[in-house]
């Protein structure tokens, strides 16, 4: 009986770090995203004063990217802990957080692409 309580405790700290880890890698993405977003919002109709802020985001981007990789390191740890597999959701939060990293990491790459592309729209 303890040993599932132990289990499932496991299962929900890996969700938890999970959806942390999510969230981590869309404040990467965001700030990765200095050039680009800012001009999506302004056009779409979002006030300058808000897109003012997501300098912050720039600033702090290359934590947030580590923070989410701790977190999907240990929430993958979790979640497999003892042999046991997570639930679906867990897995599709750790995939999702992975696509958001991977996105902050390339969107420097092709920000002047999509700059360009952008100003033609």
């Amino acid at each position: 009986m303890q040993e599932k309580k132990e289990i499932l405790a496991k299962k929900k700290t890996g969700a938890l770090l999970a959806g942390s880890g999510t969230v981590s890698g869309l404040f990467a993405l965001v700030g990765a995203s200095c050039c680009v977003l800012p001009l999506i919002l302004v056009n779409i109709g979002v006030s300058s004063a808000l897109v003012g802020k997501l300098t912050f985001f720039a600033r702090v981007q290359p934590y947030f990217m580590g923070l989410t990789g701790f977190l999907i390191a240990a929430a993958f740890m979790a979640g497999f802990w003892n042999g046991t597999r997570p639930i679906k959701r867990v897995l599709a939060m750790l995939i999702i957080a992975a696509v958001f990293v991977g996105g902050a990491y390339i969107m420097p790459f092709y920000e002047g692409q999509l700059l360009r592309w952008i100003n033609v729209q």
